[in-house]
């Protein structure tokens, strides 16, 4: 009976004294491969420009062997509005260019130095050990072009999601004779 209390002992002892091998700056471009179990990589990302507030936080979360998305979306820009999409199991394939990996691989190699003023366009924050990645654009021509590369993912994500879509103008009156 001794032997079975220390041996259920040491390993709670074990088990909350561990320590993930994950690396922001080494395993990023990995990301989905090199997570372990407990692992969170959080994404978040500046849609902001002119007089349009938007905000997007994607969550990647590992749990048994699984990674899994959450993502959350919000303008506040003349009406707030916000949204929380459903957790989904993140679909990475190696060779797919559809992927958060390969956008920080392009990320990386279009990054900007840091203007004084503004957030990053995309923030990547590792919270087990407080790692942060930012990666900047240069002005809003850069910044919409590094946008449409990831609206590319998110649909791929999320092929039903309106969230940031524009609504139609309406059609023009019918004119008068």
């Amino acid at each position: 009976m001794k032997k079975i209390i220390l041996l259920f002992a040491l390993s709670i002892i074990f088990s909350c004294n561990r320590e993930s091998k994950f690396d922001l700056e080494k395993d990023l471009y990995q990301f989905s491969e090199k997570m372990e179990n407990g692992d969170t990589l959080e994404v978040n990302l500046d849609y902001s420009a002119c007089m349009f507030a938007g905000y997007e936080r994607y969550n990647f979360v590992k749990e048994n062997d699984t990674l899994y998305l959450e993502t959350y979306s919000e303008i506040s820009s003349f009406e707030k509005k916000q949204q929380t999409l459903p957790k989904i199991i993140y679909p990475f394939k190696p060779n797919n260019s559809l992927s958060f990996e390969n956008y920080f691989k392009y990320l990386k190699d279009e990054n900007r130095a840091k203007r004084k003023s503004g957030l990053s366009l995309v923030t990547v924050y590792y919270p087990n050990k407080n790692q942060t990645q930012y990666f900047n654009d240069d002005g809003l021509d850069d910044k919409f072009t590094k946008l449409d590369k990831l609206s590319l993912i998110r649909k791929k994500l999320y092929p039903n999601d309106k969230f940031f879509e524009t609504p139609e103008p309406p059609p023009p009156p019918p004119s008068r004779k």
